[in-house]
């Protein structure tokens, strides 16, 4: 396997496709025409921040800034805040609307294309770890330690793939898994990837080929659309960013026909292992050259020429390992300490005994709040849990849960606060930072805020922002989360009844369509259009950079159709 570089201009590909974007092939020749169209725009030897919707502006802005010696430097997300807080890692910020702008700025014809490309070890990329506190945490990688992890994982899935297949992606590539597994990979084994992002089963299903490889994460596996038992069957399904709990495991199997393949590491390590739940005793298996071994706590080290900076990486995390084969199993974190009126309290410790219920199917236990100690639980119930929640309420099955745990722990350690949910929330990494869970324990609001409202007598326009705080994004879908049809109706049916002054019901909806996401954050216009004559109300909700997002007919009684 030949490097990054050296295969994305190898002259006898340079017609090959290299990624789909929309309906178009891009070929390897017009990724590099683009690189060096952008590269000629780009200040030299900056720190230079990317964030991209778009796989293909992604690989061309990662090909020009480092073919002008800059660093590139990957944000988790594009929001103000986020960036406000990391903003004295980048000297300049691009974005997929900003790299589109600079291309059509420059003019092709004034191009060299003859580039000598730089050496991976001096091609430098910044991510950031997310942690528990939500504070960035800058980890620079090489594009050399990241071709030696890729060389070590190549062998292992290639022979399982076969010709022509596509690598489709559902994570972002803004972080070390998405950035391995969706472009570099791709392009270093000569496999196209798709270009648009597609963080939804929704947005990709109807794509899929017999053989595609799926780039997932725990979030995607354990929220299976049902349409997927129809679609064409991929070789092979990654997940990463935590562990994927069995019956999701099981659950992906039968319906897609393949056991996910689940990358055991982080962004200061890469991948250490992997493991296939074919049973419930599989273990996890450390990838050729990584090393495995325990220190006195119990806890994981490993040593790997990919990984940078110490001779053995000392990991938080606890395990049991097989002395033959370096095979381990994980048993939980050990730095999840916290004070409690005084006294340590092992939260991994908590969690594990709350799980050991038969009402309790996942849990995790936290301080939701700064300025309140008191310790909350969110648990996702067991069919018997559920029924019980129903017969008892959620403040008697909160202290009975408190009884099972108290025969462990002291009272410190017993969960003041209780949330009951179908799915833990998560990130798009399938990981589950802290400000994704507080969120439960705050207190959520039932309607959007309302911005500006025109209206005739036959027409109304409604302007909304959609706060995160919305109670109705909460669990749909964890780790990424967008307005429920649902709610869209009752919204609609709502401000038509106040609008027109028509009943609070509807006799039939029709014509109902979802054609893009809504997610937090978002200002979006309803626009009401009310027929007298045939008693029904066209609705339609639209935003500014989307367009229109969803529509459909309401119809009342009378309507004369």
């Amino acid at each position: 396997m030949t490097g990054f570089f050296n295969a994305i201009q190898h002259p006898d590909q340079q017609d090959a496709p290299q990624c789909i974007d929309g309906d178009r092939q891009v070929t390897r020749k017009e990724l590099c025409r683009d690189s060096a169209l952008l590269a000629a725009n780009l200040p030299s030897h900056r720190r230079i921040a990317v964030h991209c919707l778009s796989a293909r502006l992604f690989t061309i802005a990662l090909i020009a800034i480092w073919q002008r010696g800059s660093q590139i430097v990957l944000p988790a997300t594009p929001k103000p805040a986020y960036l406000e807080d990391i903003k004295e890692q980048f000297d300049l910020f691009l974005d997929d609307a900003e790299i589109e702008k600079r291309l059509r700025e420059n003019k092709p014809s004034n191009l060299d294309m003859d580039i000598e490309y730089p050496a991976a070890i001096n091609c430098i990329a910044v991510f950031f770890t997310s942690g528990s506190t939500g504070t960035p945490k800058p980890i620079i990688k090489t594009l050399a330690q990241i071709e030696a992890e890729i060389s070590v994982q190549d062998p292992l899935w290639s022979p399982r793939i076969p010709e022509g297949a596509r690598i489709i992606g559902l994570v972002s590539h803004q972080h070390i898994y998405g950035l391995i597994f969706r472009v570099l990979w791709p392009v270093m084994s000569g496999r196209v990837f798709t270009a648009d992002p597609a963080p939804f089963w929704e947005m990709m299903q109807g794509n899929l080929l017999a053989g595609d490889v799926l780039i997932t994460s725990p979030a995607h596996l354990k929220n299976l659309h049902p349409g997927l038992i129809d679609v064409p069957q991929p070789s092979l399904i990654f997940s990463s960013g935590g562990p994927l709990d069995y019956d999701a495991a099981q659950a992906t199997h039968q319906m897609l026909g393949t056991y996910p393949i689940e990358v055991y590491g982080s962004t200061e390590t890469g991948g250490i292992a992997y493991r296939q739940q074919t049973s419930d005793q599989a273990v996890w298996i450390p990838l050729p050259c990584v090393e495995t071994q325990l220190n006195d706590q119990g806890c994981l080290a490993v040593k790997a020429p990919h990984i940078a900076g110490v001779e053995w990486y000392q990991l938080e995390d606890r395990a049991t390992i097989d002395q033959l084969t370096g095979q381990f199993r994980l048993l939980g974190r050990v730095d999840r300490i916290v004070k409690v009126e005084g006294k340590r309290v092992s939260l991994s410790s908590v969690e594990r005994h709350l799980t050991a219920s038969e009402l309790v199917a996942d849990a995790i236990v936290l301080i939701p709040n700064d300025d309140d100690h008191r310790l909350g639980a969110i648990v996702v119930l067991t069919q018997a849990g559920k029924e019980q929640h129903r017969e008892i309420g959620a403040f008697r099955l909160g202290r009975l849960l408190r009884r099972e745990i108290a025969k462990f722990e002291d009272d410190a350690a017993l969960p003041q606060r209780w949330r009951f949910v179908d799915d833990i929330p998560t990130d798009s990494q399938g990981k589950r930072p802290l400000h994704l869970l507080s969120v439960l324990f705050a207190k959520k609001s039932t309607e959007p805020e309302v911005l500006e409202t025109t209206k005739t007598d036959d027409h109304a326009q409604i302007r909304l922002k959609l706060n995160g705080d919305l109670i109705y994004f909460n669990g749909h879908f964890p780790g990424m989360p967008i307005l429920p049809g649902v709610t869209q109706l009752h919204w609609a049916v709502s401000y038509a009844a106040s609008v027109f002054g028509l009943p609070a019901t509807t006799r039939e909806i029709t014509q109902l369509k979802f054609r893009k996401p809504i997610q937090p954050g978002n200002i979006i216009t309803l626009d009401m259009r009310f027929d007298a004559s045939g008693q029904r109300v066209k609705f339609q909700y639209s935003s500014d950079d989307e367009g229109n997002l969803s529509s459909g007919v309401l119809k009342y009684d009378g309507d004369a159709a």
